[in-house]
């Protein structure tokens, strides 16, 4: 999924300065978890991952990439839909199941079909795509409801609706505006494709709340991964299409406002996207964690300045130092250079800093 802030390309930076540090995988806490690439990254080299988000999306993603960790073999849906087909291997069996969500399931004039394509006067996605959208939704929410999916298996499936919505959808990125005339990606047809789950042996867990209010839960740990909002972009807003995919909207009684369809998002605004009140969120969240740990992911344009951000840790740490790494890399752009918008550059800086709190 298209991602403000996704790590998916630092991944192997991340794992190497952990290596660099000597913190071996033990339990985690990833308070912005956000698409779940970094607490699923941990979890495939050995981590027990509690991860952490505010977003209904970011916890189907955490339930789908974090916490399930095999491929149910769908016998009840098979016994009910005898065209699913009944293949030898479970993985074989997920794709069977996402492709009858993709091509065999008859599509609807639903909530998105209403509301995010043209018939609804927005051009997020075709018409086709957006009956498509409402069709596997719909239908996934009704396998899940008639037990004829597992929990697991419905947020495997559910991610993978969400992030193939994403692919056709007629945005450049963010959801905080559609483009007037139709992209190349736009025109294609929405698909299902489920990645995988991680097998693992631990026993992880994902949270849909503030990340202060899990750390204090969770206790000692050994290792908090801090990845927050780092500008004054609220999440709600930017993400509200694939916020509405997650938590299933079936009627119509949910209040859109604008051109755009925004939800009201007011329990899910972020203090951290605010230059006033982000420096006091880092820091009741370093007093309220347990963690031996600390890896504080930011950018070199945060709404917390470096020498700020770096006394709050050397405050927090247990000798009272800290590291920073630095890695450049492309930054994300949502639209292009114009009038009343201009880039700084086509580069930015990931800032990775590091302390030992206890």
């Amino acid at each position: 999924m298209r991602y403000i802030g996704n790590k998916t390309k630092l991944l192997a930076f991340l794992d190497a300065k952990l290596r660099k540090l000597g913190i071996l995988p033990g339990v985690a806490h990833d308070a912005f978890a956000g698409t779940a690439a970094v607490g699923r990254a941990l979890k495939a080299n050995g981590w027990c991952v509690h991860s952490s988000d505010l977003m209904t999306y970011s916890y189907v993603m955490q339930r789908a990439y974090v916490v399930a960790s095999q491929v149910e073999r769908f016998e009840a849906l098979a016994d009910a839909l005898p065209s699913i087909g009944r293949t030898d291997g479970a993985a074989d069996r997920l794709a069977s199941v996402a492709n009858h969500l993709s091509t065999s399931v008859p599509a609807r004039d639903g909530f998105f079909a209403r509301n995010f394509g043209p018939a609804g006067g927005r051009m997020y996605f075709t018409d086709d795509n957006a009956r498509r959208i409402d069709a596997a939704r719909t239908t996934l929410h009704e396998w899940h409801t008639a037990a004829l999916v597992s929990d697991d298996a419905f947020y495997v499936l559910l991610a993978a609706i969400i992030e193939g919505a994403d692919r056709v959808a007629n945005t450049a990125g963010v959801y905080a505006a559609y483009i007037k005339q139709w992209q190349p990606n736009a025109l294609r047809s929405f698909s299902v494709c489920p990645e995988q789950p991680v097998a693992s042996a631990a026993s992880c867990a994902a949270y849909q709340a503030d990340a202060i209010q899990v750390a204090g839960e969770l206790g000692e740990i050994d290792l908090l991964y801090v990845d927050p909002p780092y500008n004054a972009r609220q999440y709600a807003g930017y993400y509200h299409v694939p916020e509405l995919i997650a938590r299933g909207w079936f009627g119509d009684d949910v209040a859109l406002r604008g051109k755009t369809g925004l939800i009201t998002g007011e329990d899910q605004r972020s203090a951290w996207c605010s230059k006033r009140h982000a420096p006091d969120a880092l820091r009741g969240l370093l007093a309220a964690t347990g963690a031996r740990h600390v890896l504080v992911s930011y950018n070199s344009e945060g709404v917390i300045a470096d020498r700020e951000l770096r006394a709050i840790l050397r405050d927090a740490a247990v000798d009272g130092t800290e590291q920073r790494f630095t890695k450049r890399y492309k930054r994300y752009r949502a639209d292009s250079d114009r009038e009343g918008r201009r880039y700084k550059g086509d580069e930015v800086k990931e800032l990775l800093y590091y302390t030992r709190l206890r």
